[in-house]
């Protein structure tokens, strides 16, 4: 893991498979590095390096899934609990990834999640509606794919 240090303060950590950090409005950014392999060790070591960022609070989430990447059964089964993480106020993934899309549509239809999430192409949109969640506590927040 390596920590490098931003302007406002802000605190960048990157592992083998993100680099995140937290930005100015409060909003949690987890970038997926071009090209790496998500096994469960590599997803888990983010999760951790996710909670030293956090202090185990709850967030907003900007979950940019752009690069190209490869993810274990495994690790998917584990990425959907933490995209789903009840430490997540609301959670904007931006890729135009048909897969990306289908797996949210059916975490949101099938499984009923009580954490808003919502499917982006663009940064700006993604942090405009999470910006509109900010203080809901994610209990009234509406849920789209």
């Amino acid at each position: 893991m390596i920590i490098t240090k931003l302007a406002y303060n802000m605190k960048i950590i990157r592992t083998k498979s993100a680099e995140m950090f937290i930005d100015e409005h409060g909003i949690f950014h987890k970038k997926v590095i071009e090209n790496c392999h998500l096994d469960l060790e590599t997803l888990k070591e983010s999760v951790k390096a996710t909670e030293e960022l956090t202090k185990g609070k709850r967030v907003l989430m900007l979950y940019d899934a752009r690069a190209h990447f490869t993810l274990t059964e495994d690790a998917m089964d584990y990425a959907q609990k933490d995209i789903f993480n009840k430490k997540r106020i609301a959670t904007a993934i931006i890729s135009n990834k048909l897969a990306i899309k289908i797996t949210v549509d059916y975490m949101v239809k099938i499984m009923k999640t009580t954490i808003p999430i919502k499917v982006f192409s663009n940064q700006e949109e993604a942090i405009e509606w999470l910006l509109s969640l900010k203080g809901t506590g994610n209990k009234k927040a509406k849920i789209s794919a």
